[in-house]
């Protein structure tokens, strides 16, 4: 029989790659388009087919240089300490349905952005607000993601500052040392 951990895993997994591949596949659909510029909501939202290159909003940004090969290494270490983080999480406090849904937002956009680099060289955006900048559902996930965590540390402010961030990152380097460890 299937415990109820390894069935949130098998569901977070599951919902993780849906969300991959349908970010995939609206680039493959996409890819077709470079150079069309349509107009979705009147003088805001834009489609406009356009490969990132710079592999970063703040390398693209700030002109930084950096290639692709750091950025994939980044994006692989920022998955691994998330990871670790909801391991670490999870044996803490347990499960929950809201950090569930924080982690298959960043994991989704995580991923999707390796794959981005990886395979299509850059991100391939389609979606501009005009006169801002130009994004993918990646870059939604991610911002899901980003809202979600900030909601909820607003949310339960007093507790954030209870906490001892110097006790619980020595703890959650121990715990990632300890899990290698062991197996």
């Amino acid at each position: 029989m299937i415990n109820k951990d390894t069935k949130g895993n098998v569901n977070t997994v599951l919902w993780v790659l849906i969300l991959i591949l349908l970010d995939q596949g609206i680039k493959l659909i996409v890819k077709g388009y470079y150079g069309v510029y349509i107009k979705i909501i009147d003088d805001l939202i834009y489609f406009k087919p356009f490969l990132n290159d710079k592999y970063s909003w703040m390398n693209s940004m700030l002109n930084l240089g950096i290639g692709r090969n750091l950025h994939v290494v980044l994006v692989l270490i920022t998955l691994t300490l998330a990871y670790y983080g909801f391991k670490y999480y999870y044996n803490k406090r347990g499960r929950n349905k809201i950090v569930k849904l924080v982690e298959i937002f960043l994991f989704s956009g995580g991923l999707c952005s390796l794959i981005d680099k990886c395979f299509w060289n850059g991100s391939l955006d389609y979606i501009m607000i005009k006169n801002f900048f130009i994004f993918d559902l990646k870059d939604i996930y991610i911002t899901i993601f980003e809202v979600i965590v900030v909601f909820c540390a607003i949310k339960d402010w007093e507790d954030v500052l209870k906490l001892d961030e110097k006790k619980i990152v020595k703890d959650y380097f121990k715990f990632i040392k300890e899990d290698l460890l062991i197996k």
